[in-house]
């Protein structure tokens, strides 16, 4: 039976995975990727045992939204966020005692607190937990108060570092940074004495554009009480990615790219000391770094290269070496230790070349040598077992100046792989990437190829994981050589016998849906139907509108309050497809969610608008914008996911098939 709209939105999505310091237990959770309306989100974590194949178990009951679990580095504790003390409501601290998994958890931050808490890291010693958390209101009733006001970015919600000693010795909460900023991130020091952390702005992601700074709070316990000393180390001139990492006492890794939006992440190290200079460490430059966990004196760093991804172990003396990576296969997330001389590690991990849905695997190293993910964990996702999973291969081409570009094609297992309807799904972002994996979630991708249809994914440039010029083509280039290389894929996939040429259409999401609007506007293009899902149409509407106007300043190379030369084109109208939306010749579904704050669904009304009002009669009267209620730019509600996957299926059914 083929993959339903029903089966993806049931399906369970895996997350936070965290492994022992010890290397022996991994911990990580599962729960419904959809909600009903009016209901709260649910997840619980799960406990596997490393080597020990299906040892995975669930170790909360799954009625709240428990989260973000981490281990005590001493006693092997797990610390998680919880809205148990009031399902739906902003997550506290808990802790669930090693000794008696499935117990009753602990709450460790005051449950009647109206503000959540937004991340927490244990000390190497174990005795301290951090926490970041906004201050609470003195009146929590405000903003339900018919006076209440919105001042536009004025400070609010500013992220507080407070810490608590797991010892007992000292009692209470202690607020250790708490100024006009907000603490955004922060990694203890390897003696547990002292803490990095990064300031913003504000909460907002907007905020993420601006200088980010970072800084230490030192941490002294004088008579029964605790003091604070601060010092300030260096300033990014923008945000970065991912948390900082200290390992060695005098120094720290991060990772940093050159533009905001529009370039790759490389890898930096910095010295502790006020004032210090960051050095460039590695890659970027035909590669991506997309992760980082810190290993003692060491570094783990997550590297996306092609369609594959690699594990790096750095050292202090720029020596590295590749822990594990994919093959034929690919994973969404991962963690490592170094116990005893070897490097133990664990990956959700899923294969659409070998069939495997995404389960929690483990495997181990030594230095200098390369490892495997050996063994497997768990056994989620079970009900695929009846179902015809579809087939993914990687796919490559070349153009006409020489540029090799990558992408995949899925198709129906076990079907020739010849002459079929065509559904071209672009990623988002458009810094991200597509690989091999088979992880169900509200992607076109595993549906339509269980329902017959070939489904190419390029890898464009301005994607991840080939270095920093290829990223950078996105920058002030939009619609250019990224609808290229889309346009190459299917001339590709034409020629080899794969696509049926007169039953192509296109289909995304976000930078996808962009990419969609663009294709359907294009001049005599080669498009049968195109499915627009929360997608850019005008980049001056998405400047002034947006949560993200650095990011779309980057990619459209230009605002409308950009001085204008008079005798030139606004660059952010270079790329505009609803200027353009007269070309449109052929049934266009529109889906976009209410309240979506990233690409405002004011997008897809006004490329709408211009549709009925230029675009062709036939295609117009076709043509269909559906407004989902409540959701923003990712959906929350399992109705609305099923709606969306349904109505996607029978509009390339009815057109392409």
């Amino acid at each position: 039976m083929p993959i339903t709209s029903q089966d993806t939105v049931n399906a369970d999505q895996i997350n936070g995975l965290s492994l022992s310091f010890a290397g022996d237990r991994v911990v990580y959770c599962v729960g419904p990727a959809f909600r009903a309306k009016d209901a709260h989100k649910t997840q619980a974590p799960w406990l596997a045992d490393v080597g020990i194949a299906e040892s995975a178990r669930k170790i909360t009951s799954g009625l709240f939204n428990d989260r973000a679990p981490k281990f005590h580095p001493k006693s092997g504790d797990v610390f998680f966020l919880s809205d148990r003390h009031n399902a739906g409501s902003e997550p506290q601290i808990y802790r669930i005692f090693s000794r008696e998994f499935g117990g009753d958890p602990e709450p460790l931050t005051p449950t009647e607190n109206v503000r959540g808490v937004s991340a927490l890291e244990i000390s190497l010693d174990g005795r301290w937990l951090a926490y970041i958390s906004a201050d609470e209101p003195a009146d929590k009733g405000e903003e339900d108060k018919d006076t209440y006001v919105i001042v536009w970015r004025a400070p609010k919600n500013l992220g507080r570092l407070r810490v608590i000693d797991l010892s007992g010795r000292i009692k209470g909460v202690h607020t250790a940074v708490s100024v006009n900023q907000h603490v955004e991130t922060f990694t203890w020091s390897p003696d547990s004495t002292r803490i990095l952390y990064r300031l913003a702005d504000s909460p907002d992601i907007e905020s993420e554009a601006l200088p980010i700074s970072e800084n230490i709070v030192s941490i002294q316990e004088k008579g029964g009480d605790l003091h604070f000393g601060f010092t300030h180390v260096m300033t990014h001139d923008r945000q970065l990615f991912l948390n900082s990492v200290w390992t060695e006492p005098g120094r720290f890794y991060f990772l940093h790219s050159e533009d905001y939006a529009a370039a790759t992440p490389a890898l930096w190290r910095c010295e502790t000391t006020p004032g210090a200079s960051p050095t460039r460490v590695a890659f970027g430059d035909t590669d991506d770094a997309a992760g980082l966990v810190r290993l003692s004196n060491e570094v783990a760093v997550g590297v996306a290269c092609g369609l594959e991804t690699r594990i790096e172990i750095a050292g202090p003396n720029s020596t590295s070496f590749t822990a594990f990576e994919t093959s034929e296969d690919a994973f969404a997330s991962w963690d490592i230790k170094q116990v005893n001389g070897k490097y133990i590690f664990v990956a959700l991990r899923s294969s659409g070349v070998t069939a495997e849905v995404d389960n929690i695997w483990s495997g181990s190293t030594v230095p200098g040598t390369k490892g495997v993910l050996s063994t497997r964990l768990s056994s989620h996702h079970e009900w695929v077992s009846g179902k015809e999973l579809p087939q993914c291969a990687p796919f490559y081409w070349s153009i006409e100046d020489g540029t090799a570009l990558q992408g995949v094609a899925t198709y129906p297992r076990g079907q020739s792989l010849k002459n079929l309807p065509t559904v071209v799904v672009p990623h988002g972002g458009p810094y991200w990437r597509d690989v091999v994996d088979l992880h169900i979630n509200l992607s076109y991708r595993y549906m339509l190829a269980s329902h017959g249809f070939l489904v190419l994914n390029p890898n464009y440039r301005g994607s991840q994981g080939r270095g920093n010029d290829f990223a950078k083509a996105a920058r002030g280039g939009m619609g250019g050589l990224d609808y290229a290389d889309i346009e190459s894929m299917v001339e590709a996939a034409i020629k080899r016998g794969y696509a049926n040429p007169n039953k192509v259409a296109i289909a995304g999401w976000s930078n996808g849906g962009y990419l969609s609007a663009w294709a359907c506007t294009r001049p005599n293009s080669i498009w049968k139907t195109a499915i627009i899902g929360a997608g850019a149409t005008d980049w001056g509407g998405m400047a002034i509108c947006c949560d993200i106007p650095a990011a779309v300043l980057d990619f459209a190379g230009s605002a409308p309050w950009t001085p204008r030369d008079p005798k030139r084109f606004p660059h952010y109208l270079k790329g505009c497809a609803m200027a353009d939306v007269k070309n449109v010749k052929v049934p266009v579904l529109v889906l976009h969610g209410q309240e979506d704050v990233r690409v405002p669904v004011s997008q897809a009304i006004g490329f709408m608008r211009g549709l009925v009002r230029e675009g062709d009669e036939a295609a117009s009267a076709a043509s269909k914008l559906i407004i989902y209620p409540r959701e923003g730019h990712i959906f929350e509600e399992r109705a609305h996911a099923e709606d969306q996957l349904t109505r996607v299926l029978a509009h390339l059914q009815k057109y392409i098939a």
